[in-house]
């Protein structure tokens, strides 16, 4: 059983380590929120340019915002069609994905700065563009027209860029919500898992300590109280293995099943187990998981009563303390019977491992003498009374 448990230990973190497999959608952005943003980023620009214009008093501004709302809509074509390639190329690597992004902003800046000198230099120039024509072409006298579209290309690249940037950013937040999301599936899967597991271990334990039990009284002779055994066995494992072991059940349902469980035990021991339990009414529907106490009242049973000659007592206490549901079982322990042999640790090892698994550091087990001479085991978890 411990190798089992290791296996599943190793198991479950090299499922925690494993990368998510990463998918190219991932990195994409929503519709909406990159149109949106090419949307947003233009009309910024044309009304910052068009208002710091009118404030420095420059002439014929109103002439200028015909011909700059019409690069704007060039441009937002133009940011469009760059969306519409990034999107469709999604590498892995952030770096890479920004490479691609980046380099495909270049020939589109290169057909907006040539949109941007038709439209300013040719369809609508302004006063002045002679002037600039005739001193670029003194400076270049054959390629000025392609001078004038690298000096644009180069000022209006980084604007594409960062808009390019932007969306590259926003596409590698959404990639990692989307790993940490199935990082967070694998997890559950993992700690469900080892719920299971967990909770299976106590089945085949339970199992075979009544067994064994049965087979005493087979031997013995005790007919009626095998029979007995039987059917209480049998309503027992029908209640428990129909339940999931994920699953949480109010404090009245797990204290039905165990006395399912000590009619069991009764049958083997009519006249020296007895059984107390404390649950205020309050309690009775707080959530706890299901066939929690089961190894606890097992091992009461087997070095409490099992050895002793006389009455032996277990008592169950329920009580809240500061949002905690505390629960307390103690045996009796025969000072004159002789001391059975040492387990292996397995029953209450598994509480203790299950109350992490599902609720961690905020829950635990912790066992020990009592003065009196008997043995007690505390656990403590959230108390849930909201429905289980």
């Amino acid at each position: 059983m411990g190798l089992a448990k290791a296996a599943l230990r190793e198991q479950r973190a090299k499922m925690l380590a494993a990368a998510p497999g990463w998918r190219a959608s991932d990195a994409r952005v929503n519709p909406r929120v990159a149109i949106g943003s090419i949307f947003a980023m233009w009309v910024i620009y044309f009304l910052t340019t068009t208002g710091l214009a009118l404030l420095t008093g420059a002439p014929d501004q109103w002439a200028y915002v015909g011909r700059r709302a019409l690069v704007v809509v060039a441009g937002i074509l133009c940011t469009f069609v760059l969306y519409q390639l990034v999107q469709r190329v999604q590498p892995q690597g952030f770096g890479a994905r920004l490479g691609v992004a980046m380099g495909a902003a270049v020939p589109l800046v290169i057909i907006y700065a040539c949109i941007n000198l038709m439209v300013f230099f040719y369809w609508f120039p302004a006063p002045d563009t002679t002037r600039i024509i005739e001193e670029v072409q003194a400076k270049f006298p054959v390629a000025w027209e392609t001078v004038l579209v690298v000096d644009s290309s180069i000022r209006w690249y980084f604007f594409f860029a960062v808009w390019a940037a932007l969306y590259v950013a926003l596409g590698y937040a959404n990639e990692m919500r989307a790993v940490e999301r199935r990082a967070n599936l694998f997890r559950m899967e993992a700690k469900n898992a080892q719920l299971r597991a967990l909770h299976y271990q106590v089945n085949p334990h339970f199992l075979f300590n009544t067994l064994n039990s049965l087979s005493t009284l087979v031997l013995r002779g005790s007919k009626a109280e095998a029979e007995a055994m039987i059917m209480n066995l049998s309503s027992f494992l029908r209640s428990s293995l129909a339940i999931d072991p994920e699953q949480l059940v109010s404090l009245e349902e797990e204290i039905a099943l165990q006395r399912l469980y000590l009619d069991i035990e009764q049958a083997r021991f009519p006249d020296r187990l007895q059984v107390e339990v404390k649950m205020p009414p309050d309690l009775r529907h707080a959530c706890v998981p299901v066939l929690i106490l089961q190894p606890i009242i097992e091992n009461a049973i087997k070095y409490g009563v099992g050895p002793s000659k006389g009455k032996i007592g277990i008592r169950l206490d329920a009580r809240a303390e500061h949002g905690m549901l505390v629960l307390r079982i103690e045996n009796d322990i025969d000072a004159h019977a002789p001391t059975p042999p040492a387990g292996t640790g397995l029953g209450l090892g598994n509480v203790r491992e299950r109350l992490l698994t599902r609720y961690g550091p905020s829950a635990g087990c912790e066992w020990g003498q009592l003065d009196t001479g008997g043995f007690f085991v505390s656990l403590w978890l959230p108390l849930n009374r909201d429905g289980c």
